[in-house]
């Protein structure tokens, strides 16, 4: 009989890691919700920003950051400083006609990000605000055909 009480406890842990065993799997195995298919019509997220080709195109920029930024034309401008909360708007010579770059950077050296937008038809602004992740957004590219490329 002493046996037999030795055993009855190693049974029962047995028999409920058994249990537990097989319960295991079945909660961990959960369904897969079903793909749906449909259009974007509620999440297409923001329209692209395109300018028609050869147009002509104005370029604001705001500085929402705490310091200097400067920005220049890659066309062979100098530097153009735009103080916190100031924006600037750069007249440009081409619009599309050509590829053109605006390059910016914060004065003291901070890492920075740009939204671009297209509050009007020929109208592309930057919006200049603080980034925390190095190194940041240094200029945007205006492609000859129409696109806007942020780099």
């Amino acid at each position: 009989m002493s046996h037999l009480s030795q055993l009855l406890p190693k049974l029962s842990l047995g028999l409920s890691l058994g249990v537990l065993s097989l319960l295991v799997p079945a909660i961990a195995i959960a369904p897969t919700p079903m793909a749906q298919a449909g259009t974007c019509a509620s999440n297409c997220g923001p329209k692209p920003i395109r300018f028609t080709p050869g147009q002509a195109v104005k370029v604001e920029v705001i500085n929402k950051t705490a310091s200097i930024i400067l920005l220049q034309e890659v066309a062979g401008s100098d530097p153009i400083p735009v103080a916190p909360s100031r924006s600037f708007q750069l007249t440009r010579r081409g619009g599309t006609v050509d590829n053109s770059s605006v390059v910016f950077w914060d004065a003291a050296g901070f890492p920075v990000k740009v939204k671009v937008s297209q509050p009007q038809g020929n109208m592309l602004r930057l919006e200049v605000m603080p980034e925390f992740d190095p190194p940041g957004d240094r200029s945007v590219y205006l492609r000859d055909d129409g696109s806007v490329s942020i780099l």
